[in-house]
């Protein structure tokens, strides 16, 4: 069973039947591509499967979690939440707001504070988000996703470029504004991450040039029911260039935390 819904609070596609999990993620990444890796399984494990893409009205990160708080409060059950990168900032502060409605998340490539280089990278992409300048903003897209192994591939590479437009391309000029603000409002939240009460799988990648991996280790440390992983080797696009090392941990963790027995 597959069915489209599309509101004032943004776009959720739905899969099956069961206890609800929903992909999180950053407006200008699409949750559909990048959670197919894994719903499959978790449809023929009994699972039902949601990519919500919020559209709240205002663009700081708290007009994002009050959309989702009110997405998943519409639900009769508990959900579990898997957000990537600026996904799972948001899904670790949905959590945080609303437990009676979260039952668990995973956390992949989160972070709970803004650093240095994280400022000068979001400089770069604003620069960049005008149009033009193709190949600066492929390099800079492939240099902040893929670890050096990956990058040193010709193959891999070329196929990259030639799919730029889909994955690198100009970005549209209000997911890239919502993007944006919500890491400029974003800022310290790592005290008040302590105050989360339900189980939460961080998932690091440690040739991470985006979120960084010290970043996700800080979020497992304030969490107190914190699980910490980190895959050696990834770099940060792993759910869609690593799925078969990414996916298994997490359908692990739904299974003790949130199964469909």
């Amino acid at each position: 069973m597959y069915r489209r819904a599309e509101d004032e609070l943004g776009v959720a596609h739905t899969w099956g039947t069961g206890p609800e999990v929903v992909f999180l993620s950053n407006p200008l990444a699409d949750p559909v591509q990048w959670s197919a890796g894994v719903r499959d399984e978790l449809l023929a494990l009994g699972y039902r499967v949601t990519t919500f893409e919020h559209r709240p009205n205002g663009l700081d990160w708290r007009s994002a979690v009050t959309c989702v708080q009110t997405y998943i409060a519409r639900g009769r059950e508990p959900a579990a939440l898997v957000g990537w990168s600026q996904g799972a900032a948001l899904a670790q502060e949905v959590a945080l707001a609303s437990p009676e409605h979260v039952r668990a998340a995973a956390l992949l490539a989160t972070y709970g504070r803004q650093n240095e280089i994280d400022r000068i990278l979001q400089e770069s992409w604003d620069i960049l988000a005008d149009g033009g300048a193709d190949s600066l903003r492929l390099a800079l897209g492939l240099l902040t996703a893929f670890p050096p192994d990956r990058l040193a591939d010709d193959s891999f590479v070329r196929s990259l470029r030639e799919a730029q437009s889909s994955w690198a391309g100009p970005p549209d000029p209000h997911a890239r504004r919502r993007a944006a603000t919500f890491i400029s409002t974003y800022q310290d939240r790592l005290q008040d991450l302590a105050g989360i009460t339900i189980p939460c799988l961080i998932m690091g990648f440690e040739l991470d040039t985006d979120t960084y991996a010290p970043r996700a280790r800080e979020v497992a440390q304030a969490i107190p029911r914190g699980e910490y992983v980190e895959l050696p080797g990834l770099g940060h696009a792993a759910p869609f260039s690593d799925p078969d090392l990414v996916w298994p941990r997490v359908v692990g963790f739904l299974k003790e935390h949130h199964s469909p027995a």
